[in-house]
């Protein structure tokens, strides 16, 4: 597999995890930004990554000047595109935003060079030049992306099956979990199912039926370690699907109505409670650095999915 070197054009959330999982895998990796400030401030969560990475006996400690060494930082998107064979792009959520990039890029990647787009939720499919789009995926990677495994790999009405299998086996490379869409839709797989998800939580906080603690508490102990060994469809095979049929008609079951304005949430956002980044959300995190927070949270969930690792395709 020679792509001689990833480009990945958005250094923000996302960027520096996504280079270091590259960057370990051996790859030379280009981490575009138009700031040099988001380019420092990417630099700084790689080496506090790679560091956690090393405590935990993941990597050694020699080998995090050479993973490091193999990110090179850029303001100017011809270093970074030029000699690019995989072109990962994972800037602001905005359409005339990626727009504009994927044009940009047209002109300086080379023919062939693969595009995949780490976009959420948008129709990527009508933003790229056509000519680029039998070499075009979605690869819609998870926060944090240096440690969890799953990727989506949505595919466009055009892409090409070698462009597929390529970037499959390539995921598989660096060690993380495709998982295929056969064509597109907003918000994927994953991003649907939190979406119905989280209306039934944020139904249950606004109207005083359980605080986020014990929410929490009652998901951690039931549905997420079940769906490691069940997933959420074979489940339905083991609750009957006679009963599953039978309960969708339960006359006494009310629905959280679809809401755009939850009150438990939009409070928060109204205050300036966003969560991890400012302190508080849902949860207090107030007087700690965040740094500190993100490694707490980095090492529980190392804990966890390498104790799962075994049971991802495992069947029963």
């Amino acid at each position: 597999m020679d792509l001689g070197k990833v480009a990945i054009f958005g250094a923000g959330t996302m960027g520096p995890g996504l280079a270091q999982v590259f960057a370990t895998a051996g790859f030379d990796v280009a981490l575009w930004s138009r700031t040099d400030a988001t380019l420092e401030k990417a630099a700084s969560v790689i080496a506090a990554n790679l560091a956690t990475f090393s405590e935990r006996g993941i990597i050694e400690p020699s080998d995090i000047p050479v993973i490091a060494g193999r990110i090179a930082p850029t303001q100017s998107l011809e270093e970074a595109g030029t000699g690019a064979g995989l072109v990962v792009e994972n800037i602001i959520e905005d359409r005339a935003a990626k727009t504009v990039l994927f044009e940009q890029l047209d002109r300086i990647c080379p023919d062939g060079a693969i595009f995949a787009s780490d976009t959420s939720y948008l129709n990527i499919f009508e933003m790229v030049p056509a000519r680029r789009l039998p070499e075009t995926v979605i690869a819609h990677w998870f926060a944090p992306p240096h440690i969890i495994p799953l990727v989506e790999v949505v595919r466009g009405p055009e892409t090409l099956d070698e462009t597929v299998d390529t970037v499959v086996e390539l995921i598989k490379r660096v060690g993380h979990v495709p998982t295929v869409m056969e064509k597109f839709v907003s918000g994927f797989c994953v991003n649907r199912l939190l979406r119905g998800i989280g209306r039934e939580v944020l139904y249950l906080l606004d109207n005083g039926y359980m605080t986020p603690e014990q929410l929490d508490i009652a998901v951690k102990a039931s549905i997420i370690p079940r769906a490691m060994v069940l997933g959420f469809v074979q489940r339905y095979d083991f609750t009957g699907l006679d009963l599953a049929y039978n309960n969708l008609h339960n006359k006494c079951f009310v629905d959280a109505p679809v809401e755009s304005e939850p009150r438990s949430l939009q409070e928060r956002v109204e205050r300036g409670d966003l969560g991890a980044k400012t302190g508080k959300g849902f949860f207090d995190y107030e007087g700690r650095p965040l740094e500190e927070i993100l490694r707490e949270r980095d090492a529980a969930m190392l804990d966890v999915f390498n104790d799962m690792k075994d049971r991802i395709y495992k069947r029963i």
